[in-house]
């Protein structure tokens, strides 16, 4: 379950147990993690804060100073709150120190400085402290939140504490499943504080098991149009691999009617490698009558990719937006020819999904790259609730956002999938998942899903330095041979 900073207060208060005993069950936790974990470790350094993040590793040190050598340094001073005070209280005085020497010699560091309510900048001080604990990442155990870093925004400091393992507690933030993107930690781990869980999770979640769940399986009474028809719009010369790619990814997902809309120039290149599809080629004399009835009898129409040396892709965009009746999924070219004209998506009926990269984002809303990088759900949400449109903003951690308000936040692919074509891929797997489902957010969760998840499983047969993205098909049948789809 993953739940925002707000959430876990929610939940927190609605537990029946006080703030003192909810410190005390995540100590122990905690501590138990630890000795698990490193059953040989003798030593402890504990660095904490003046807060309740603080007492939780107060708590810790009390626990393993029964079986273990115990330093603790309080980086802020005495302890603010009452809980953290108590547990202060309760500690031997000749377990603290005065400064972070110990942890040269310690064989496990505990961050209990800042928890799930940081926000800010470190002060200069607790920066150069943070900068020299960072040389032990290789045994630093972080407690819920790694300190520099924020809960919900997963924005974290230059400076803010690594670690080897992460211990979330009762439930995963925000921050936890963005960890391809920050890389603060190696390991997150769930520690359950065994608390009711009061309140649904604003965050959809996705598995394999979730996936082919929902996955909608052929029936003996389908015919090729039972779901409606696919189409594709894209490529231009020199650019036709886009369109391959976006044929494939429809491919992947197994579309069973598709219909793609190409240049006369790349028309030979692509319609020699694929088969199945019905190609509708067309120029700029002849693009409104060639496309117009296909746009407004298709399910689902994806456009964009490759547009970049396209002569007519303003009127083959216009022709879209003015004769769809069905979700429109905006990718690459189609979004940078509407970077100064954005107010154009508050005139269109259908729904929109937009695929950007940070880059696409940045120049879409006007926001640096470097601010998006540390607000992606933030920006993307912004975003989709401005324009009612649904945001999939990718990246190592993809976010995908509905109008209404609700995250998912990817974690499946891997460094297989930073080549030039996996977002052409994607765009066409989102094509063929959204001919499928009805539920819009769904479908996009599980396409942004499965397209990590290829990556990973594939790895079984290609190397990540040389993964072939033109495998995506024959990978997706094995899973779905497995599953029996």
């Amino acid at each position: 379950m993953i739940i925002s900073k707000e959430g876990m207060k929610e939940i927190e208060a609605a537990s029946g147990l006080s703030s003192q005993q909810l410190m005390e069950r995540a100590g122990h936790a905690v501590a138990a993690f630890i000795q698990d974990t490193f059953p040989d470790a003798e030593s402890v350094f504990i660095v904490c804060g003046n807060g309740n993040n603080g007492g939780d590793g107060l708590v810790v040190g009390d626990v393993l100073s029964k079986s273990m050598h115990v330093r603790i340094c309080l980086l802020h001073g005495l302890p603010k709150t009452d809980e953290a005070r108590q547990a202060y209280d309760q500690l031997d005085p000749s377990l603290f120190c005065d400064d972070i020497q110990p942890a040269e010699t310690a064989d496990v560091i505990v961050d209990a400085v800042y928890g799930f309510g940081y926000h800010g900048v470190l002060d200069p001080a607790t920066r150069s402290i943070f900068r020299q604990l960072n040389a032990y990442r290789h045994k630093i155990v972080s407690i819920d939140i790694n300190s520099g870093c924020e809960c919900d925004s997963g924005a974290c400091d230059r400076d803010g504490l690594t670690s080897v393992y992460t211990c979330a507690l009762d439930c995963y933030k925000p921050f936890h499943m963005q960890r391809k993107e920050h890389h603060m930690f190696d390991h997150c781990i769930l520690l359950s504080l065994n608390i009711p869980h009061t309140i649904p999770s604003a965050y959809a979640e996705m598995d394999e098991e979730l996936f082919f769940s929902a996955f909608p399986a052929k029936q003996d009474s389908d015919y090729k149009g039972t779901n409606g028809k696919t189409l594709i719009i894209g490529g231009s010369y020199g650019m036709a691999g886009a369109l391959c790619l976006n044929i494939l990814g429809a491919k992947t997902i197994g579309t069973s009617y598709l219909m793609v809309g190409l240049h006369d120039c790349i028309y030979p290149i692509v319609a020699s490698r694929f088969v199945t599809p019905v190609f509708l080629p067309f120029h700029k004399e002849n693009q409104t009558q060639t496309l117009k009835n296909a746009v407004s009898s298709a399910k689902v129409i994806a456009c964009g990719s490759g547009w970049n040396n396209l002569d007519c892709k303003n009127e083959v965009l216009e022709t879209i937006l003015q004769n769809a009746a069905c979700p429109v999924i905006l990718d690459a070219e189609a979004l940078r020819m509407l970077v100064n004209n954005t107010y154009l998506f508050r005139f269109v009926s259908v729904p929109l999904v937009i695929t950007p990269h940070i880059g696409e984002f940045s120049a879409l809303t006007g926001k640096p790259v470097e601010y998006i990088l540390s607000h992606r759900q933030e920006c993307a949400l912004q975003f989709a609730r401005k324009y009612h449109m649904y945001v999939v903003l990718k990246g190592a951690n993809t976010i995908v956002v509905s109008p209404e308000g609700d995250v998912y936040i990817n974690q499946s692919g891997c460094a297989a999938l930073a080549q030039a074509g996996s977002g052409d891929l994607l765009t066409g797997m989102i094509a063929g998942m959204l001919t499928l489902k009805r539920d819009l957010f769904q479908g996009l969760c599980m396409a942004v899903w499965f397209h990590g998840y290829l990556s990973e499983y594939g790895l079984k047969y290609h190397s990540i330095q040389n993964f072939p993205l033109e495998c995506y098909p024959s990978v997706s049948n094995e899973l779905f041979r497995k599953h029996q789809i």
